[in-house]
């Protein structure tokens, strides 16, 4: 079958380094609020604005539990004032301050919470990299041997003996086994009083346990560390015990960061009983064990006496970094603040501003900035919905529960970072290797856009039918109603429906804390109006304005909740306004019946805008975020708009790929990731594409129980993943699912 393209639900308008921006956009101090200057403007705008796709405006004061569903989830109905949909004003302020900065190329308003460099999963590969080690001592490296114990089941659910505990010491006899690999005959604790004896060509060793759990699905073996004969090599540092000590404390700080309290601590069994970190309690993300080093503080601290992985470096035999587990999470040397050109970055000087911090106003950023700030000089009066109560779609009693909204993943580099700090519309390489992501020398992609969702039925696609078939698997105008959440699978499994054409689902819904439910929407076609008022604002600063009211038609900004999903796709147009300069009312105060002069508004801000235009268009760098904003805003009407997933093994090659009700969006980027040795396999290690540009849309990937994706080389038929490779992916990807 042919490849399935789609469009990710976010990307970015590019953000370029503000050096060699046109004048009028440069850093500078604010306008003296002392007078009104010749040359700017000042007045009022009346704007109207028009929904395009249903507005999400939700009321958290009044929401409610649904009839059925997890303890935590609610309704939230349509948030109302005097019988009317509610819009605030600092909602489309705030949707105007954001396309302010993206049009001016001005600097970030908010940007923290990303000094920390962030963490990655390394490949199964990268546990051949890695050799076991004993901490014997500050600075003090022994190599040890490992040897397999056996511990679970074939799927790996059932203990088949007793283990001991993780870092507990015991003896243990070992013999060469399948594969030329040590394993396990026997066992005992230390301080057990039952004598081990060796025979044949079996060892007797003193070890430590290594015990992670059942941790991936279908594993089978524990370890043991042991000294080498005759005696452990000790192992040289390549850089100062302290800095190793560091990297580690990171490492382990990632892993809990990334492993919220609830998620290790607050699991139950199926018949409600509390579950251990530790403990296995079903299949997939989230059921299986924790490693210690998660949630033990016991073993998180690089201390005399554990047992770990070192990076050896393949020349020098020097110790780089220690891990807690073979295929580990890692942390990249830089974080996304550290790519943030300085010159995008909030300020912290008054006389430093860029245009947004001048016309919405400006906090100096950090606890110890002191009282520093600037009120800004627009403000978005009062909202007002034109119509009745008719404008509100009232659902049912409980509601629609709505699909998962992906959390920011700012880990997955390759969707957010640019191959450059100078060129943030250059995504990096397809194939570059994940631990090269983030790195000195790279840049951030810019500021997140969320894709306007183009070619939808508009009359069909928003209409939700009660009953039958879960209205997810059913495909209107080739798109799926991303929007809802599917229906509960029949199992784990999540099966087909007999035509292979769907999953098979049933009720109940799905609600629980990873959704929300919503008791209504405001519908297509509805009107809001407000008033910018301005004060003592430049030609350029209007003209951007104007353009941000007057985009070309079939262009849409995105307001509210639910972006991702298709919601709050809307258009604003200027319907009147009354705008003076500074001279107009200088004259107006020389004299005390002075009057204002008559003014043609409409060519006044029609000027403004050719300004602004014509300096965009000799300044390459503000041509390209608008070409790109514009894009996003016209979307792709060939492509839908959703989050990665996988084509599931057996669907109909004429059906397009519905939404998994399981939520595995994670098997996406773990396809995109597979190796084929050193390198990704071809067509995968995909970057997140420009809105504007050459390259091939994302696509969809089979299942990894299944066949390799459509690809290029093969004139776009599935290709089987059979023979020693495939068998290399699937365990590979298998093994990548630990959580360690």
């Amino acid at each position: 079958m042919m490849a399935e393209g789609f469009l990710n639900p976010y990307t970015f308008a590019p953000a370029f380094p503000r050096d060699g921006l046109p004048k009028p956009l440069q850093d500078g101090p604010p306008p003296s609020r002392a007078r009104l200057h010749p040359g700017r403007w000042s007045g009022r705008i009346e704007v109207a604005l028009t929904t395009e796709t249903p507005l999400l405006l939700l009321d958290p004061a009044r929401a409610y539990p649904p009839s059925s569903g997890e303890e935590g989830h609610d309704v939230y109905p349509v948030r109302l004032r005097d019988g009317r949909p509610y819009l605030a004003a600092t909602a489309v302020k705030g949707m105007l301050r954001s396309a302010f900065e993206t049009v001016t190329n001005s600097r970030f308003g908010v940007f923290h919470g990303h000094e920390e460099p962030l963490g990655f999963r390394r490949d199964a590969g990268f546990a051949l990299k890695l050799v076991p080690v004993w901490v014997a001592g500050d600075g003090r490296l022994l190599r040890f041997e490992t040897a397999l114990l056996e511990m679970y089941d074939k799927q790996g659910k059932q203990l088949v003996q007793r283990p001991p505990a993780h870092m507990q010491r015991v003896r243990a006899i070992i013999k060469r086994g399948k594969l030329n690999r040590m394993e396990v005959i026997d066992f005992v604790p230390n301080a057990d009083a039952r004598v081990l004896r060796e025979r044949g060509e079996e060892r007797l060793v003193n070890g430590i346990a290594y015990i992670t759990g059942p941790t991936i699905e279908g594993k089978r073996f524990e370890r043991i560390f042991y000294p080498g004969m005759p005696k452990p090599e000790q192992l040289k540092l390549a850089r100062p015990w302290a800095e190793i000590v560091t990297d580690w404390n990171h490492l382990i700080a990632s892993y809990k960061s990334a492993h919220p309290p609830a998620e290790l601590y607050e699991r139950t069994t199926d018949d409600g009983r509390p579950a251990d970190p530790g403990e296995r309690i079903g299949e997939g993300p989230g059921k299986l064990a924790w490693s210690p080093h998660i949630h033990n503080a016991d073993h998180q601290e690089l201390k005399v006496g554990t047992v770990c992985y070192a990076l050896v470096h393949e020349e020098s035999r020097e110790v780089e970094r220690l891990y807690p587990v073979p295929i580990p999470r890692d942390v990249y040397n830089v974080s996304p603040g550290d790519l943030l050109d300085e010159s995008l970055a909030p300020t912290f000087n008054y006389g430093k501003m860029s245009p947004a911090d001048r016309l919405f106003g400006w906090v100096a950023p950090g606890k110890n900035a002191g009282n520093a700030g600037y009120r800004g000089r627009l403000r978005v009066g009062p909202v007002t919905c034109d119509r009745e109560p008719t404008v509100i779609r009232d659902l049912s009693p409980d509601g629609l529960p709505l699909a998962i909204l992906s959390t920011p993943k700012p880990q997955q580099g390759r969707f957010y970072v640019a191959e450059s700090a100078a060129r943030p519309d250059q995504p990096v390489k397809d194939g570059t290797k994940k631990a090269d992501i983030y790195r000195h020398g790279r840049g951030l992609r810019g500021r997140k856009m969320y894709w306007h969702h183009a070619g939808l039925d508009a009359e069909q696609h928003w209409k939700v039918p009660s009953g039958g078939t879960d209205p997810t698997q059913i495909a209107v105008g080739g798109r799926y109603r991303e929007y809802l959440r599917p229906r509960t699978a029949i199992d784990d499994s999540a099966p087909l429906t007999p035509d292979r054409r769907r999953f098979a689902t049933t009720y109940p819904e799905q609600r629980d804390s990873q959704n929300r439910s919503i008791g209504g929407w405001v519908l297509p076609g509805t009107t809001f109006r407000f008033t910018v008022e301005v004060r003592d604002v430049d030609e350029y600063e209007l003209g951007a304005l104007a353009w941000l009211f007057d985009l070309p038609p079939g262009h849409f900004h995105r307001l509210g909740f639910g972006r991702p999903l298709g919601f709050g796709s809307v258009r604003m147009a200027i319907e009147q306004a009354e705008l003076h300069d500074g001279s107009d009312y200088r004259r107006y105060y020389q004299t005390l019946s002075g009057v204002l002069p008559e003014r043609d508004c409409r060519a006044v801000l029609d000027t403004a805008l050719e300004k602004f235009n014509a300096l965009a268009e000799a300044s390459p760098v503000l041509k390209t975020v608008h070409e790109a904003m514009l894009a996003v805003s016209r979307g792709v009407p060939t492509l839908p708009v959703h989050y990665p997933r996988v084509r599931r093994e057996g669907l109909d090659v004429r059906a397009a790929t519905p939404p998994d009700p399981r939520g595995v969006q994670y098997k996406w980027f773990t396809a995109n990731e597979q190796l084929k040795g050193n390198a990704s396999v071809h067509g995968r290690g995909r970057s997140l594409p420009r809105p504007v540009g050459s390259e091939p849309p994302l696509e969809i990937y089979m299942d990894e129980n299944g066949n390799a994706s459509a690809s290029r080389d093969t004139g776009g038929r599935s290709r089987p993943r059979n023979g020693k490779n495939g068998h290399q992916e699937r365990r590979a990807n298998r093994k990548d699912r630990k959580q360690n």
